[in-house]
């Protein structure tokens, strides 16, 4: 464990840089006359100790802008770079939604089928034993299978950290908290409204729905992603797993007291653990806008694609594990212990932008301070 001395030391670094960055500066904004939009980041990084940041505005399929600021790895004086690799946090769930649509667009699932023929064990929520759970519920929040985070879940162990390379296989864990011989069973996780009905943001489901798709294909989720969305997206050094990462670049996470943790993952990575960095992405948010075509490839038909994104729920905007917002515009918000991410595509302007950052953060979210800067630089293109 770090020691008070270290902590000091380690804050105190990461303070002089940003101020040395605010002395002389980064290269001047683009078309930003009033607003020195770089400057103003490091800033709010300063008044709010937040690490790094790293962001990237796609017009079509360019790279228009992009800005990497402070340090992924404060104690050993490491600058973020367009290279550095964040967890992307809940922007990990649009790759699940893709690979079900993927599945669709083949035949091999429907939508509103019992999951329980793509299982090797029947589920249900025990209030409502008629009533069946379907994909549709689970890529829409309804199916009733718990958050969880909410204080009368008290689901065991389930935000335990574990090293990228060693976390238990989906088919091992989920069976042990939703089944109720499960050893981390409460009756809890399946909620008392009729599945279909009500809203709840559901991790565990998201893990689900991963585990369908290894059922399905009899691949590995995390080896799906990589070959069917991944590769050929040109993603290459983004991933679940450490092999097909450079770890050196991973960018090292912060709790909100700047204290460094260590490399993790947890158990529903589906739901939250795939690595990024700005180069990689803007092929991801490039395909987006491109209606799931990069660089002459196609992850999606048209017309699959435009399904995905239909809204499904007019009040909270959700649509298939996306989210609708004012406008013609889609986004998605990540975060959790040492991160804070956030995605929008704006398809009237065909443009997008993203923020990653490796501390918790509001500052990168709408109405935050970065969130807003970086919006204000993507009005621009």
């Amino acid at each position: 464990m770090m020691s008070k001395i270290s902590m000091k030391r380690c804050s105190l670094l990461l303070f002089i840089v940003i101020a040395i960055l605010l002395q002389f500066g980064c290269k001047k904004s683009i078309n930003s006359s009033d607003i020195d939009v770089e400057a103003e980041i490091l800033k709010e990084m300063q008044d709010k100790r937040i690490p790094s940041v790293v962001a990237c505005i796609v017009k079509g399929d360019e790279i228009v802008w992009e800005g990497s600021f402070g340090l992924a790895d404060v104690e050993n004086s490491k600058p973020a770079s367009r290279l550095t690799l964040y967890s992307l946090q809940s922007i990990s769930k649009l790759f699940v939604a893709i690979a079900i649509f993927q599945l669709l667009e083949n035949g091999k699932i429907d939508l509103q089928a019992d999951i329980n023929g793509y299982l090797p064990f029947d589920i249900g929520n025990k209030n409502y034993p008629d009533i069946a759970i379907t994909p549709h519920m689970l890529l829409n929040h309804t199916s009733s299978l718990a958050w969880p985070v909410q204080a009368d879940d008290h689901l065991p162990n389930f935000e335990y950290f574990f090293d990228l390379d060693n976390v238990p296989p989906i088919s091992e864990w989920i069976p042990q908290y939703i089944l109720t011989n499960g050893i981390y069973y409460r009756p809890a996780v399946w909620k008392n409204f009729k599945p279909g009905t009500q809203e709840l943001y559901s991790n565990i489901g998201v893990s689900l729905l991963a585990l369908i798709i290894e059922n399905i294909t009899g691949i590995d989720y995390r080896d799906y992603c990589r070959e069917n969305i991944l590769i050929p997206l040109e993603m290459e050094n983004s991933a679940f797993r450490p092999q097909y990462m450079n770890e050196e670049l991973l960018v090292t996470p912060y709790y909100n007291s700047n204290y460094p943790v260590k490399q993790f993952t947890y158990r529903h990575y589906p739901a939250g653990n795939i690595n990024s960095n700005i180069v990689d992405f803007s092929h991801f948010i490039s395909a987006i806008l491109n209606f799931s075509e990069y660089n002459g490839i196609r992850i999606l038909e048209k017309e699959t694609f435009e399904k995905m994104l239909e809204l499904q729920n007019s009040a909270t905007g959700m649509a298939n594990l996306w989210n609708h917002r004012l406008g013609n515009r889609i986004a998605k918000y990540g975060g959790g212990t040492g991160y804070s991410t956030f995605v929008e595509w704006q398809f009237d302007s065909d443009i997008s932008y993203f923020i990653f950052s490796n501390k918790y953060n509001e500052s990168v979210y709408p109405h935050g301070r970065i969130h807003d800067l970086i919006r204000y630089q993507s009005s621009h293109y």
